[in-house]
């Protein structure tokens, strides 16, 4: 009975972006051509009807991992250095993924009456869903994090690393509040739209078109003048760097393709990370989880391949190019010792704000 309501109320969203886009229809009619955006009306209407098929017809997590990176005889002939941080809180997490109380119908009005104020902006609360106020919090918590005293590998880190994240505004909004003392200098991040989230919900989906960065309204407090108040710093929103993002995923693709296309983008000889050994990349949990699940070796059991991390946590590994010295296609492989937990760790544990190891098991015929 919980599990069929549960079921219902996930599907809410759905429904709505449907008559969303039947209102937009409604709203031309009735509107006179002197209050109407009709640019930002049509794309609006296209965004949701998109939504709704994407929901309906998507393959995205259908999908087979690649061949046991554990199994392969390709040799190591390079290695980076990853860093994985997941966004802040979202306000499809804030309205969905709390807890289910008496609090619950209240917050669901708030967002859809929100929503419809929205109906003919090009913004949502639920497509590319942005940080909720708490997500805006966690963020700079990285910042504050990486002043402290165990923020001192990550700090090492970033002094060498480039920045990406994905082309959903959440993360870059992580990505520009939590390393924002990094960010000087026309430093950039580059938006990478491989690194969308894996899912068919419609809080997956970007906004942005191909070849543009996110807008983030809800980042900083002089947004007309395309600044982002991060603490004491002031970074401007140029610092998105758009010419990896391709645009939206396509009903043809899986989230396989994105894992390989990312790995294949960090040891590209001619793009931005091959000038630095370090790379962080501020994303999803749902993307992480099987990143690790395709790439580590499937013998090696590691809470990774089963749990999300936090908000705002920050793992770090070691990512290998294998290439087989006769020529061929080349793999990826985490290297399982590599893995350490820097901040925040995975949900259902004990958060974990100092540097360590995090333990690996190997287990004989374990694979996921």
């Amino acid at each position: 009975m919980l599990q069929g309501l549960l079921s219902l109320l996930g599907q809410l969203p759905v429904l709505y972006m449907l008559l969303l886009g039947l209102s937009v229809l409604v709203i031309l009619i009735i509107l006179t051509p002197a209050r109407l955006d009709l640019a930002s009306a049509q794309r609006k209407a296209v965004l949701c009807a998109y939504g709704a098929a994407y929901v309906v017809l998507s393959r995205d997590t259908n999908f087979q991992l690649p061949p046991d990176p554990g199994k392969s005889s390709a040799t190591a002939t390079a290695k980076k250095r990853i860093v994985f941080v997941r966004h802040g809180e979202s306000a499809w997490n804030e309205c969905f993924n709390r807890r289910l109380d008496f609090s619950f119908p209240a917050r669901l009005i708030s967002y859809l009456w929100q929503e419809a104020v929205l109906l003919l902006c090009v913004d949502s609360l639920f497509i590319d869903s942005p940080l909720s106020p708490e997500g805006i919090a966690q963020a700079r918590l990285i910042e504050q994090f990486l002043e402290g005293e165990e923020g001192e590998e990550l700090r090492r880190l970033c002094v060498s690393a480039v920045f990406t994240c994905s082309s959903l505004r959440r993360a870059a909004s992580t990505a520009i509040l939590g390393f924002a003392r990094f960010l000087g200098g026309g430093r950039p991040v580059w938006v990478l739209s491989c690194l969308q989230e894996i899912s068919r919900n419609v809080d997956t989906l970007a906004l942005a078109a191909p070849c543009c960065a996110p807008c983030l309204p809800e980042a900083g407090s002089v947004i007309g003048a395309g600044i982002v108040g991060c603490g004491n710093a002031a970074i401007p929103t140029q610092c998105l760097q758009a010419a990896f993002n391709k645009g939206n995923k396509s009903l043809g693709s899986h989230g396989a393709h994105r894992l390989e296309a990312f790995c294949d983008w960090v040891f590209s000889p001619c793009g931005p990370a091959a000038l630095q050994p370090n790379v962080v990349v501020t994303g999803h949990s749902l993307w992480f989880r099987t990143f690790f699940q395709a790439y580590l070796p499937h013998s090696v059991y590691h809470e990774c391949k089963q749990a999300k991390i936090v908000n705002c946590g920050v793992v770090a590994f070691d990512l290998e190019l294998l290439q087989n010295p006769g020529g061929g296609p080349h793999e990826y492989r985490v290297v399982p010792e590599s893995i350490v937990t820097i901040k925040g760790g995975f949900e259902g544990k004990k958060p974990a704000t100092a540097r360590g190891s995090v333990s690996v098991a190997r287990k004989a015929g374990k694979s996921d």
